[in-house]
């Protein structure tokens, strides 16, 4: 079972994503986070396999609140950008997906490819 974290500034968004978790089978989304840095402290303690991120939320933006991490899980980011923004090349994103054109399917796969 392939665990997962989803942290998005937008409510409506997580639920999206919650829905699209209830059709799969061999992945779990463990937690859902609007707060990025409760979000990131959960990241710490429950070592998802995957972090689905938001780019853009207040305080610490997604590259921001990945460089709070020592240790990462398979990175997701998830942005209504066009293109990532390649404000940090350090950091390592495995897969970036689109919000506006994200659907259940594309989600899975991307999933399945980064922890393959």
């Amino acid at each position: 079972m392939i665990k997962c974290i989803a942290i998005d500034d937008d409510p409506l968004f997580l639920q999206l994503i919650g829905s699209y978790f209830d059709d799969y089978e061999d992945m779990e989304l463990i937690s859902t986070y609007e707060n990025p840095a409760k979000g990131i402290h959960q990241v710490v303690k429950q070592k998802p396999d995957v972090l689905l991120i938001d780019l853009e939320m207040p305080y610490l933006d997604g590259f921001e609140t990945l460089d709070t991490l020592d240790k990462k899980p398979k990175i997701i980011m998830i942005s209504a950008h066009v293109n990532m923004p390649t404000k940090d090349k350090k950091l390592k994103i495995d897969k970036y997906l689109r919000k506006v054109v994200l659907d259940k399917e594309m989600l899975r796969n991307a999933i399945l490819q980064v922890t393959a």
